[in-house]
């Protein structure tokens, strides 16, 4: 018994003994593997750069940037136009002359009638070298052919090789004067404009303010200006007041047309004082038909007057 146990002791000593010599020839083998490099390593930045600069053109690696494609989907927003009235609050509309002096050359709102058959608009030029703003109005029909906003939208309204119906400053060359057109509204039926004309100075103020209706036909386009309407107002407070206006600088503000009548063109009257202070003068009106001119109302600045002109607003669309 005793030389079986020696003798199964001495099988498991060679058993552990050709393990352990099988794993030192494994482990061998795949030292093999790993060539030592050949390649000198550089021991400075400046030894990188050198090396990495003397490569030849035709062996650097020339690969496109490219951007990887995920599975994620972007949205881009795409545009969004929406029609908005364009005489809201009734009159509101006052050319920006500080946003007009930055630029050479501004177009106003494209402003199309209630059928969006037809749009109006003003250009504007500023002149810097003598400080001085000009404008021209133009009406233009529109394609009836398209959508009515794609009428709008595609409508270059910027350009300038077309004939205005009313201009304003374009021939006159005075330092620091600014004349600008801007169009209040369009009449309900879409045949009549009501256009204003702001004449001052640029240091001082307004000096005058005329008004004109257009009025548009088939291919017709009649220009009205409202000097009865003018004479009226100076006239009555020459007579009842002893005032006269022609002395001072007042300011016709056109409010719209009468939402009771297509024909009437409602405008508030004001005084300007030294300090440009508004001294309220009535509310006036003055109809197309007849041109027969009323004072409305001594106190009260509320009329109804209809809102008709429609013009494009562009926003994002929502997520």
């Amino acid at each position: 018994m005793k030389k079986i146990a020696e003798i199964l002791v001495a099988v498991v000593f060679v058993l552990n003994f050709s393990g352990f010599a099988a794993a030192k020839i494994n482990i061998g083998f795949l030292k093999k593997k790993n060539k030592p490099r050949n390649e000198k390593m550089v021991e400075t930045v400046d030894d990188w750069l050198n090396e990495a600069q003397n490569i030849p053109l035709d062996m650097r690696e020339k690969r496109k940037y490219e951007i990887k494609k995920g599975n994620r989907h972007v949205h881009v927003p795409k545009p969004v136009y929406q029609f908005k009235r364009y005489n809201y609050p009734a009159g509101s509309r006052e050319t920006n002359l500080s946003g007009i002096k930055k630029s050479l050359f501004v177009p106003s709102f494209l402003v199309a009638d209630n059928d969006c058959k037809n749009a109006a608009y003003s250009h504007y030029y500023y002149s810097p070298d003598i400080n001085q703003l000009s404008s021209e109005f133009f009406i233009e029909k529109l394609d009836t052919g398209k959508v009515k906003q794609r009428r709008l939208i595609e409508y270059d309204h910027g350009a300038i090789q077309r004939q205005p119906v009313i201009s304003a400053g374009t021939k006159e060359n005075y330092p620091n004067l600014f004349d600008s057109l801007t169009l209040v509204d369009w009449s309900k039926d879409g045949k009549k404009l009501l256009v204003k004309e702001k004449k001052g100075s640029m240091y001082e103020g307004i000096y005058k303010t005329y008004l004109y209706v257009c009025f548009y036909g088939n291919d017709n386009k009649t220009v009205v200006k409202l000097d009865k309407l003018d004479d009226a107002i100076k006239k009555y407070y020459l007579d009842m007041k002893n005032i006269q206006l022609e002395k001072y600088r007042y300011d016709i503000s056109p409010l719209g047309f009468s939402s009771e009548d297509d024909d009437l063109v409602l405008a508030l009257a004001y005084a300007v004082s030294n300090e440009n202070q508004k001294i309220f003068l009535g509310t006036w009106s003055y109809n197309c038909a007849t041109k027969e001119v009323k004072l409305v109302s001594k106190n009260s600045t509320s009329s109804p007057t209809s809102v008709n002109g429609l013009f494009l607003i562009q926003t994002l669309e929502k997520f």
